[in-house]
């Protein structure tokens, strides 16, 4: 389970980086755009431009999606854990006294 928290942790890592990848082109073609259809009605530039950014603000939105999707299997896996941990804990603490218990009984019976 750990294994799965730690992966859980590195998708969503590298689904920040190409989320801000994302970004960062979406506003470098916004940028492009902007400069190359100033000034011209029909720019076949521009219109790739535009492609591109439509491109890259489809991408974004996809990453965008993946980015929750992981982070709420990340926040299952840290729940589960966590419940592990604390059945865990209450196991031993059960344990403890019954096995202090059983030895106090056995060494009455050996005495």
């Amino acid at each position: 389970m750990h294994e799965q928290l730690v992966e859980q942790a590195q998708l969503e890592m590298a689904q920040m980086a190409e989320q801000e990848t994302a970004r960062q082109l979406i506003s470098e073609a916004s940028q492009k755009l902007s400069e190359a259809v100033q000034g011209k009605a029909n720019n076949p530039q521009g219109t790739i431009l535009l492609r591109l950014l439509s491109v890259c603000s489809e991408k974004l939105t996809a990453c965008t999606k993946q980015l929750a999707d992981i982070k709420h299997e990340k926040e299952k896996l840290e729940e589960k854990l966590k419940k592990l941990e604390q059945r865990v804990v209450r196991t031993k603490a059960t344990e403890t006294p019954t096995l202090s218990h059983a030895h106090k009984a056995f060494l009455k019976c050996i005495s």
